[in-house]
């Protein structure tokens, strides 16, 4: 009774690693669980925007079992709604987080310009005072003060900027997510989800739970890459940081998986390139052809049904008038 109920609510899945080509995603998931008796197991979680025709499953574990057969089933249930007021209120804290690191980085924009205004000021001089020596010394220490001191804020300043940045995509997706939620109205009360039957074979049931492995192409993900180069006055070296812009619409959370990027196309065909036969030694020239070929298939039978119809009526004359 209980591998029935297994196999009927299914294996729950998660997310593990998605590689982001040129056009679309390669996604992998991983799921646990014990596999009932007639060896098929039905593995939920997977995005409809997937491709059926590209969906692979391994058994991993050394527990000698097998895929000899997956496929991709549509399963039917109720349609569930999302919290509209739960996501109101994550919406709300992403903005309040969003707010104070623009004010963390805008009172640090604000101490690099006080810092730069700093300017050193020789004392008022008095009439009939004689001319004071200029303070090299004390002047290039200032220099190289505010110097160390312009470069450790540029450095926080550039880490509240990239805070800036993130909380700025959390806020706008939170923001997405729940304006869709609120202007989503269901069709009906029956919903439609993918699930891939997997069958397997040699099952070893007492090396326990046993872990497959799913990878399926999405499309509607790309990546751009972006460089930043920073390099100031007065070094040797810089840095170059090689940044890469990820967007997807393929309707899974990408939060917390490996990422990988690739620079192919997960959609370009690469079969292998046939090669010719190469023949070593001396030259020939090539043999002149006969002229003679054999006869196509299928020629004794071309005239079978006009032996079958029988003799030839003969023709009847009339008389003469």
């Amino acid at each position: 009774m209980k591998s029935e109920v297994a196999q009927t609510q299914g294996w729950a899945s998660t997310l593990d690693a998605v590689v982001v080509y040129a056009q679309g995603a390669l996604c992998t998931r991983v799921a646990r669980g014990t596999v009932p008796a007639d060896g098929r197991v039905r593995v939920t979680g997977l995005p409809r925007s997937m491709d059926p025709g590209s969906l692979r499953a391994t058994a991993a574990g050394g527990n000698g079992a097998r895929v000899t057969e997956v496929r991709v089933e549509v399963a039917a249930g109720p349609a569930g709604t999302e919290d509209t007021g739960s996501l109101r209120r994550e919406m709300e804290r992403l903005r309040d987080v969003h707010a104070a690191a623009r004010a963390r980085r805008d009172r640090q924009a604000g101490l690099i310009g006080e810092t730069a205004a700093l300017r050193p000021v020789p004392p008022a001089r008095e009439p009939g005072d004689p001319p004071r020596a200029t303070p090299a010394d004390a002047w290039l220490r200032l220099a190289a003060f505010l110097d160390a001191r312009l470069r450790a804020q540029q450095h926080r300043l550039t880490e509240l900027e990239e805070e800036l940045r993130r909380a700025e995509h959390d806020l706008a997706v939170a923001t997405d997510r729940w304006t869709r939620a609120s202007t989503d109205v269901p069709s009906d009360d029956i919903a439609t989800s993918l699930v891939a039957v997997v069958t397997l074979d040699g099952v070893d049931t007492a090396a326990g739970p046993v872990e497959l492995e799913l990878q399926y192409g999405v499309p509607g993900a790309v990546w751009a890459p972006a460089y930043r180069l920073t390099h100031r006055r007065g070094e040797d070296g810089g840095t170059l940081v090689l940044r890469a812009s990820v967007a997807q619409r393929t309707g899974e959370d990408w939060t917390g998986v490996r990422l990988a990027l690739a620079t192919a196309d997960l959609r370009r065909r690469t079969d292998l390139p046939k090669l010719r036969s190469l023949r070593l030694g001396r030259r020939q020239p090539a043999p002149t052809p006969s002229g003679w070929r054999e006869p196509p298939a299928g020629l004794a039978d071309l005239f079978s049904g006009y032996d079958a119809a029988g003799p030839r009526p003969v023709p009847v004359r009339a008389a003469p008038g």
